[in-house]
């Protein structure tokens, strides 16, 4: 008898066959998904999720050339960040204007785009030719965004050259959105790290910024002394200082003294701008001053030799307005030299007139030969008082804009001269804080007030 064929199947038989293969490689395709899905539940470095995107995209898709695009900050180009069957320096050079070539559209427009329908194989689009190549968007939704854009998959050169249907076509768009929130919570959590980090390194700086205001003001015999400060971030461009030393009378060495003394040196120094750039302005200046106590404390040698030193420093554009003086209480008296620092506030009891003093130079860290000339000492009479204030206080604003002013400064301390100068300040800042309603601070504000005892 003859032997039966094998080389002819009914069409059922076929059918059957085919139905075997696509159920197949559909449970392929969501054995790739549920494992790409799951791995990312232990991942949380960006550089890890891409790289496990293009890894599945090419697994589910048995695929040769995946690439995985995003967008720089300004959303202006797409860039490769990972990518496979790419050589290095190409995909170095790839760079994609959103709103052109099919991946800049598809990012564009949101939607997916491939190479153009096979009508050979019928109207349904179900088949696309060329090198069949898809470039999808890789969207991420939240409650807050419905779609947010963050990226495009590019996936090409098949194995057997063969076209995508459009049900291979559905799974790329699931691992699409696997990716796109993978992508989103990464970039949220790398964001989130880099905030706290952020406050961390603010707070470690405000602390150091604080330390080097003094815990506790010299007693010059005769005067009061207060200071205060207060930045509008958490570091400040404003910084104050007072030192007290004392002169050895046979050598005539310098030693800094922190409690009773009869001299002092004072500075109110005020950097452009507030924050960590002008914190650390502003604390140098106090460095230097610091040093230059120790060495010779002479107002126009100290001035000057700051000015030199910030001229060479600051960025161009940036300056520092200070004021420096000099207490001594065996004649009573207080030299001042201020560069740009105004008004300075003086109250002469004996007349009852409070005047406002203008800067002596321009701001230090401007113009490197500086004139810098120390007038004649303020002698103070009991009742007598000089008070410097950074523009925080004159420039603080309510909400209106309206800003608080030197005249109103000059009423709370001309109805609180009588007082304390820790009196005097605390009406000052509480009076601020009235006026302001609560509207938070456009600039730091310090304050130094020196009293003659009455």
């Amino acid at each position: 008898m003859p032997q039966a064929s094998h080389t002819s199947e009914t069409p059922e038989a076929l059918t059957t066959v085919a139905m075997r293969e696509l159920r197949g490689e559909q449970a392929r395709m969501w054995t790739v998904l549920l494992d790409f899905s799951r791995s990312l539940s232990r991942v949380l470095d960006l550089d890890t999720v891409l790289d496990r995107i293009v890894t599945a995209a090419a697994q589910m898709t048995c695929s040769r050339r995946v690439s995985l695009m995003l967008p720089d900050e300004q959303k202006e180009y797409l860039t490769i960040a990972k990518a496979i069957g790419f050589d290095d320096q190409i995909k170095e050079q790839v760079r994609v204007p959103i709103g052109e070539a099919i991946a800049g559209r598809a990012f564009a427009s949101g939607r997916r785009l491939t190479t153009a329908v096979d009508r050979s194989r019928g109207s349904s689009g179900a088949a696309y030719t060329g090198e069949s190549f898809v470039s999808m968007p890789i969207i991420a939704s939240s409650l807050n965004v419905t779609e947010q854009r963050v990226g495009v998959l590019n996936i090409t050169h098949r194995y057997g050259d063969r076209p995508f249907e459009e049900w291979e076509l559905e799974f790329v768009d699931l691992l699409g959105s696997v990716a796109g929130s993978a992508i989103d919570d990464t970039l949220w959590r790398r964001a989130r790290e880099s905030l706290l980090k952020y406050e961390r390194d603010l707070q470690v700086a405000r602390r150091i910024q604080q330390s080097t205001f003094p815990d506790q003001l010299p007693v010059v015999s005769g005067f009061e002394i207060d200071a205060w400060s207060e930045p509008a971030e958490e570091t400040g461009g404003d910084t104050y200082d007072v030192i007290g030393y004392r002169r050895e009378p046979a050598s005539g060495a310098i030693h800094l003294s922190p409690g009773r003394t009869d001299r002092a040196v004072l500075l109110l120094a005020d950097a452009v701008g507030h924050g960590i750039g002008p914190a650390l302005s502003v604390t140098q200046v106090r460095s230097m001053l610091r040093m230059a106590v120790r060495m010779q404390p002479e107002l126009a040698k100290i001035a000057r030799h700051m000015n030199e030193q910030l001229c060479a420093d600051l960025p161009k554009g940036q300056f520092i307005t200070a004021w420096l003086a000099e207490l001594n209480a065996a004649d009573k008296t207080l030299t001042c030299f201020s560069a740009g620092q105004a008004p300075i506030l003086r109250y002469e009891a004996a007349r009852d007139t409070m005047h406002e003093l203008a800067a002596d130079a321009m701001p230090l860290g401007i113009k490197s030969d500086l004139g810098i000339t120390i007038g004649d000492p303020i002698v103070m009479s009991p009742g007598d008082l000089v008070a410097v204030l950074s523009d925080g206080f004159f420039e603080a604003a309510d909400y209106e804009g309206r800003q608080f002013g030197v005249d109103r400064v000059v009423e709370v301390i001309s109805a609180h001269r009588h007082q304390t100068p820790g009196r005097i300040l605390t009406a000052l800042r509480d009076a601020v804080a009235t006026f302001t309603e609560g509207a938070p601070a456009s600039d730091d504000r310090t304050a130094i007030i020196v009293k003659r005892s009455e």
